[in-house]
């Protein structure tokens, strides 16, 4: 399952769990697109363990790196993978929402967003993702956007209308279940 939201994972385009951020699951895994463009995956089929690794994995990101919110609309690169796809005669439908809230992480050793996707697939099943798309090294996150949202774009798959794609939700250890809140759309 960590493969699902890599491009091309059935071509041999894996690498294992990348060692830049903490074990969260064991099943993890990672693609690399370009020198410095990458997406690692970690599944959960459980939600007690999802929230726990989301958990630990964010206070990971405040610790080491500067986190925020973003807004991100794909519509327009979503709409091209379509085309390219119905070309190929490879089209599938894809559900879920277009525009979504992201975490946007900044560090020397990678910038990019995490999305979490949850119930892909069926409602019935506990599947949880979390995928990071990114830079490796310091980066220019408004000058790499764009390409990161194709790669978003790419990978996307929500087989189930009533799936969700989100940020990361960090436990609100102050009571204030929205203070993470502060999103602007790209």
């Amino acid at each position: 399952m960590p493969g699902w939201y890599i491009p091309g994972a059935w071509q041999g385009n894996e690498l294992g769990c990348t060692p830049l951020f903490p074990k969260i699951s064991p099943y993890c895994n990672a693609g690399n697109y370009s020198e410095r463009k990458f997406i690692n995956v970690w599944y959960f089929d459980d939600e007690s363990k999802f929230l726990k690794g989301e958990n630990t994995l964010y206070e990971y990101l405040e610790e080491n790196g500067n986190v925020s919110h973003q807004g991100l609309n794909i519509s327009a690169e979503l709409q091209k993978v379509i085309e390219k796809r119905e070309a190929k005669n490879s089209w599938r439908p894809i559900y879920g929402p277009y525009s979504f809230n992201a975490t946007e992480y900044m560090s020397p050793e990678t910038s990019g967003y995490f999305l979490v996707y949850k119930h892909s697939f069926l409602k019935e099943r506990e599947d949880y993702f979390i995928v990071y798309y990114g830079i490796r090294g310091m980066a220019n996150l408004t000058e790499e956007t764009p390409e990161i949202k194709k790669l978003i774009a790419e990978s996307y798959y929500m087989a189930n209308g009533e799936g969700k794609v989100d940020s990361l939700k960090p436990e609100d250890k102050k009571g204030n279940l929205f203070s993470w809140i502060e999103t602007k759309y790209v």
